[in-house]
């Protein structure tokens, strides 16, 4: 699995672990309890609710991602569980300047608020100059990108993925209705498949080339 955290240096560092449900709320903008959070194990959302009722997902957040209730806070956001989440808690130091903080954490930290802003740059690149394939078919390669893949799924790279339609929809601004029309036409060009919790990548760089995907932005290795 392509974490860019080790999960072993996470747990070495203290902390205290916590569960959430699927659906429940991890943290939201009404938080006043300063704390940095580090994913173990499941997937979650990043959520902003529009004046209108409307959901719009700003990222997923996978294992070995952090989450920073301070900046969920200024940002107006809630970070809800998809599947049940594992969470490794640790007071958040720069909020807390009196916290004696190791060198290994503090740099780890600073790392995931560089990647947080590397993929938040490309997000909006992809929301803004994408067409609908464009924008389906790169969020789901920095998915599989991101959480790693593995190839003994009809010979075809792939990963498990608990993502509903709605779920994607929210992420590029597009319908229920759209989003299914847009995983039909990537099955049938012999791209992408989504099937039963899996995403098959049918022809990874074919796909890659049309949606032009940078891999480095999600690059366990860049910092």
């Amino acid at each position: 699995m392509a974490t860019h955290i080790s999960i072993e240096h996470i747990r070495s560092l203290g902390g205290v672990a916590r569960t959430f449900s699927a659906g429940s709320a991890i943290c939201d903008y009404d938080s006043n309890a300063p704390r940095l959070l580090f994913i173990l194990d499941g997937w979650a959302a990043r959520c902003k609710m529009l004046p209108n009722g409307t959901r719009f997902v700003t990222e997923f957040v996978l294992r070995g991602d952090m989450i920073s209730t301070s900046l969920t806070s200024l940002s107006r956001e809630t970070v809800q569980a998809i599947t049940n989440v594992t969470v490794m808690v640790f007071p958040d130091f720069t909020s807390l300047p009196k916290i004696d903080t190791p060198t290994l954490f503090y740099r780890i930290v600073i790392a995931e608020l560089v990647r947080h802003q590397a993929r938040m740059s490309e997000r909006f690149a992809n929301i803004g100059r994408r067409d609908a394939l464009e924008k389906t078919g790169y969020l789901l390669l920095e998915l599989g990108s991101r959480i790693g893949t593995s190839r003994d799924y009809a010979d075809s790279e792939y990963f498990d993925c608990p993502l509903t339609q709605a779920d994607i929809g929210d992420a590029v601004g597009l319908s229920t209705v759209h989003i299914n029309r847009v995983l039909r036409d990537m099955r049938e060009a012999g791209l992408l498949s989504f099937r039963n919790g899996i995403v098959a990548f049918l022809d990874r760089p074919r796909l890659m080339d049309i949606v032009d995907f940078d891999q480095s932005y999600f690059d366990a290795t860049m910092l």
